[in-house]
């Protein structure tokens, strides 16, 4: 009964840790205290205790509860004291799985690709002791003045790999109990794997700086979080501080122009003071709302987890590459698998002919595309011909597997448009013969560098494509998309650009929900209308409207400047001359673009800044300006060292601000986005100065 309450709990079991006693009396508890332990209290020896109010009303009991000054000073304590030690949990008493179970679970855990995983020779599962860190921290978060609160992290580290270990398996650990026999001595059939358990001093320092930083990023991302639901109070006490320094100046300035000129002077050097009390005060306030938070580490664990290790081979052919599998007994798992040549994770196995890899570090290189040919631009009449052939819109549906027919012909349109003659066999053959020297001739010329796919290229080396190739290929993109094929739509769309952000987010819907298209709609049909590249900074785009059966969102696909011709971007405007309005018109409004529909929760693993991304630009400036930040924060090659040099929430911020600035909406200019994410103004220049340096944005790369 006398345990209900989680302060007083906790403070009897502290007090018989210290050497004290204490003994349940129903609605009170008798202590008796240690001298010094009394002294440190400033208690009596013989304390009664309660958690009810009224019994300590009626019988003169202490009452403790949580808060109580008693209960947190025996937390300051424990907190100051740590929680360290190394400990071997205890093996269940079930039947470990044998070889041939383990093998299949081994082949449908970790599929490889090129190999297949076979036991090596005369190897059976052997007993072991695999490390993992246990680290708890007591977090602190202070949000404003007034709001301060604290919550317990914690996070289980595997040593070999460094690698979290997944919560369910954390889970078990947790529960699993100490082998008792381990205080004294390991078991017989243990004892070879002391020194693997207990490991060096830097795999356990490795291993240590990665779980702090796990809780950091963990309490930055919740901190950010927590901050955002704060953020009227601040903008509301700004606005009441600012309107209020705006009259007094303005009530000043008008005393000013009717006064003497003795009194003006006074009330100019008035007005100065004011303007400076206002810079102050406006300082004052973002102090006090500055979001900051505290890490108190007071456990840290080295367990010792029984496994069954599990000798494989992965074979291609007549190769063989050695790897060890830990099953964890204790949670029915296997232990977390770094990949053994680049020691990242999270990318499928993948046996080459030279080693053992992954997807990642072993992905097949792209050839060097062929320059495009440098020659006199596309003359303004052909463009117009190619938009003229393509004005009218067609109209197809776009259910998977549908049947699309093609258009009239480029050279129908063009000589319906314009009377000219299509050329003759022999004039088309002495075309692409002069073009082919053309291209030799440039890609063989001293010192031209090859273009580089979904990047720009100088305005010399953009040519329009045919316009009917576009009309198919946006025709195949939303039949693709409408069907769900994610493999297909990544192969028309660039590397590294917002079209290949959206479908990291969401697979094959990502492009429809960037227009709007709900999770629940269906598509039935689109229209399709070419608009070539003309001028310097045109980009051969089509536009139009995918139709739902529950109303019309419109669309416009923009191609890449690259040779390769993907797709670079699905923006929510039916034509570019929409675009170019809603950008002019975005950088008068106050909150950036014009929002879109709300996005759903995506499922694709982000970290801290991604996911700030993600959860504040699509509300602001609308979905293709959040997949354009996004964009250019994947295409960075180690963004770790720019994480552990910034915060997350000034690198997101940072990132918005390029896309937007070098978009041409509002939202561009760096005291606005410290404003709108709370974050200081100099650490806000010096992430964005880093990254433009490191992505070199321009305003025909905006990501």
């Amino acid at each position: 009964m006398i345990r209900k309450e989680a302060g007083l709990a906790f403070w009897l079991d502290w007090v018989a840790h210290r050497g004290g006693l204490w003994e349940d009396a129903g609605d009170t508890a008798l202590a008796l205290l240690p001298a010094a332990l009394a002294s440190e209290l400033e208690l009596p020896e013989e304390t009664a205790v309660t958690a009810d109010p009224d019994v300590a009303r009626e019988d003169g009991a202490l009452l403790l509860v949580t808060g109580h000054p008693v209960v947190a000073k025996a937390a300051e304590s424990v907190l100051a004291a740590g929680d360290t030690g190394t400990l071997t949990l205890a093996a269940p008493r079930s039947v470990p799985p044998d070889a041939a179970t383990l093998l299949s679970k081994a082949r449908e855990h970790l599929p490889v690709d090129h190999g297949r995983l076979d036991p090596r020779a005369d190897a059976t599962p052997e007993r072991a002791l695999r490390p993992v860190l246990r680290v708890g921290a007591l977090v602190g978060y202070e949000l404003s003045a007034e709001d301060h609160f604290q919550e317990q992290a914690e996070v289980f580290v595997d040593v070999p790999s460094r690698l979290r270990v997944p919560p369910r398996v954390s889970e078990c650990l947790a529960r699993t109990g100490h082998d008792s026999r381990a205080e004294t001595a390991l078991p017989v059939e243990l004892a070879a794997a002391v020194d693997y358990a207990s490991t060096s001093r830097p795999d356990l320092a490795v291993a240590l700086a990665e779980a702090h930083r796990m809780l950091e990023a963990a309490a930055a991302l919740r901190r950010d979080g927590l901050a955002g639901q704060i953020g009227d109070a601040y903008a509301k006490e700004r606005a009441r501080a600012e309107e209020y320094y705006a009259a007094a100046v303005d009530s000043l300035e008008r005393r000013a122009a009717t006064a003497s000129e003795d009194r003006a002077a006074l009330l100019r050097a008035r007005i100065e003071s004011t303007r400076e009390e206002r810079a102050r005060r406006l300082a004052e306030i973002a102090t006090k709302y500055r979001a900051r938070h505290t890490l108190t580490p007071y456990r840290l664990h080295l367990l010792r987890v029984p496994v069954l290790r599990l000798a494989l081979d992965v074979r291609r052919g007549e190769r063989r590459y050695p790897l060890d599998l830990d099953w964890l007994l204790p949670a029915g798992e296997f232990a977390p698998l770094r990949c053994p040549a680049c020691a990242q994770s999270g990318a499928p196995l993948v046996a080459a002919k030279t080693h053992l890899g992954c997807a990642r570090c072993l992905a097949p290189k792209r050839p060097t595309p062929v320059p495009a040919p440098e020659s006199v631009p596309p003359p303004r009449d052909g463009a117009a011909a190619h938009a003229a052939a393509s004005a009218e819109g067609a109209v197809a549906p776009v259910r998977a597997g549908a049947t699309i027919a093609a258009g009239p012909s480029v050279a129908r349109n063009a000589e319906a448009a314009g009377g000219a003659a299509p050329p003759s066999r022999g004039e088309a053959k002495a075309g692409r013969t002069a073009e082919a020297s053309i291209v030799r001739a440039a890609s063989s010329r001293p010192g031209s560098r090859p273009a580089i796919p979904g990047r720009a290229l100088s305005p010399s080396q953009r040519r329009s494509v045919d316009p009917q190739t576009l009309h198919k290929r946006a025709f195949t993109f939303w039949e693709h998309a409408a069907g769900g094929d994610r493999r297909k739509l990544e192969r028309l769309c660039a590397p590294d650009s917002p079209a290949a952000a959206l479908l990291r987010l969401y697979g094959a819907a990502g492009p429809l929900y960037g227009i709007g298209v709900g999770s629940r709609e269906r598509v039935e049909s689109c229209s399709v209308a070419v608009f070539p590249a003309e001028g310097r900074r045109g980009w051969d785009s089509a536009g139009g409207e995918v139709r739902t059966d529950r109303g019309r969102h419109d669309y416009l696909l923009r191609w890449s400047l690259g040779p390769d011709r993907l797709i670079a971007e699905v923006l929510p405007h039916q034509s570019p001359y929409a675009l170019n309005a809603s950008t002019m018109m975005a950088r008068y409004r106050p909150g950036g673009t014009e929002p879109a529909t709300r996005l759903p929760r995506t499922r694709a693993e982000l970290d801290p800044v991604a996911h700030l991304l993600w959860q504040r630009t699509p509300a602001r400036h609308g979905a293709h300006l959040a997949a354009r930040a996004l964009a250019s924060w994947w295409r960075l090659a180690d963004p770790q060292a720019l994480r552990e040099r910034y915060p997350a929430a000034v690198l997101a911020a940072a990132a918005e601000r390029s896309a937007c600035y070098w978009s041409g909406v509002g939202g561009g200019g760096y005291g606005d986005a410290a404003l709108l994410w709370q974050v200081p103004e100099a650490d806000l220049r010096k992430a964005g100065t880093h990254l433009q340096r490191l992505l070199k944005l321009t305003q025909d790369q905006p990501w």
